[in-house]
């Protein structure tokens, strides 16, 4: 018989303990346990003859023990369990922001197929991978370079010659308006997308909107002046990514597409956002984000994201309603309109950075934070205004 009792644990590593929160059929009493078992990695909930055993996220050092529920008469009742130091450390290496599917991890010349329905985007062996640098690498550039390279004569004066010297710069890669540019016979890696030559690909529609107002050519598009275009899979029509004039490059999203690689992982659109909202935390520093489509996207949202990461960027979390344990980033979340995104964003003082998604991968994460609410307790599931979610790291 399954039992009516539901566990969440959680590994806070910033206060070094695994909180343990149950949900009870009825109220607590003194039949309500939680029992550790020796090897501090396992726990079993008792309660009116009821049973539920979870395997925690991390280990406790605790030892064998019988625990009493602390509150009688609550239907949910919580422990906290000091953590291990050995846990503690191995913890700490999953706070650091990895990159799924980098250079190193895709195999050497795989190929990229549309995810849905298997069709070649890019052949076996067409390219060799070559991991991006980070999103800010032109900023820093023209930060630490005050000289910059240049030809002997140059001035060391902080004008650095004037307009034309600056041009020249830009065009030898740096200042914060340079772009890379997509080559033939590479695939760059970025954070959530990989980077191509059109003459790498096959199998594309191009539109300025949806799949039925595309082409397989994109020359029948070039009038259009547009920054960018919609790129879609000429078999099943699902939206792989984006054609960006001026890098001039076909830009693939991870979740979309599969290629193989060493760790055997499909990254999904959480996983990928996940990423960036670290990253992005890690360049500016701010804690918010607004989650919006993406220039020109196919389809309207009917709502857009803003979260709030609090405390720490990433918990390790287990659950008796999944199996096994699952890094993630715990954040608020709010559902918003894009008008009221737009108005946030216009703001002198906004405090929120600008993530951009396609409208179908904004839904999509949007229903993996409404499923990812309801794991957890009910009553941590809301921050005043705000729902609490997780993304899977």
């Amino acid at each position: 018989m399954e039992s009516n009792i539901s566990v969440y644990a959680e590994l806070r590593s910033y206060i070094r303990t695994i909180s343990v929160a149950v949900s009870l059929p009825s109220l607590s009493d003194s039949s309500t346990r939680l029992t550790v078992a020796a090897d501090g990695l396992n726990v079993r909930v008792s309660h009116h003859g009821e049973t539920r055993q979870l395997r925690l996220p991390g280990k406790t050092s605790l030892g064998v023990a019988s625990l009493p529920a602390q509150k009688q008469g609550v239907p949910i009742v919580e422990w906290r369990l000091p953590l291990s130091p050995e846990s503690a450390s191995q913890d700490s290496a999953l706070q650091e922001t990895t990159q799924l599917w980098s250079a190193t991890d895709l195999e050497a010349g795989s190929s990229a197929e549309c995810k849905k329905c298997g069709a070649t985007v890019v052949k076996d062996g067409a390219v060799a991978w070559k991991d991006l640098p980070s999103e800010n690498w032109a900023e820093m550039m023209d930060f630490w370079h005050c000289h910059k390279p240049a030809d002997h004569g140059h001035s060391h004066d902080h004008s650095h010659g004037g307009k034309a010297d600056e041009a020249s710069l830009a065009a030898r890669g740096y200042g914060a308006s340079s772009t890379i540019s997509a080559q033939d016979g590479i695939g760059f890696v970025d954070l959530t997308t990989l980077l191509f030559s059109e003459s790498d690909c096959q199998g594309l529609t191009f539109s300025l909107s949806g799949f039925e107002q595309g082409s397989t050519n994109r020359e029948d598009l070039m009038e259009t002046q547009s920054h960018s275009l919609n790129v879609f899979c000429s078999s099943c029509q699902t939206q792989l990514g984006f054609f960006n004039f001026r890098a001039a490059a076909v830009t693939l999203l991870k979740w979309q597409v599969s290629c193989k690689s060493a760790s055997g992982i499909l990254p999904d659109v959480s996983e990928c956002l996940a990423a960036t909202i670290s990253s992005t935390i890690a360049r500016s520093g701010s804690s918010k984000s607004l989650i919006i489509p993406v220039a020109g996207s196919s389809e309207k949202a009917d709502q857009v994201i803003h979260v709030w990461v609090m405390l720490s960027r990433g918990i390790v979390y287990s659950t008796s309603a999944v199996e096994g344990c699952t890094p993630a980033i715990k954040l608020f979340y709010q559902l918003i309109s894009q008008e009221e995104a737009d108005k946030m964003l216009e703001e002198i003082m906004c405090d929120a950075q600008e993530i951009n998604l396609p409208v179908s991968g904004i839904k999509d994460v949007i229903g993996h934070l409404e499923d990812s609410n309801i794991l957890l307790p009910a009553s941590e599931r809301r921050f005043k205004d705000w729902k609490v979610g997780l993304l899977k790291r």
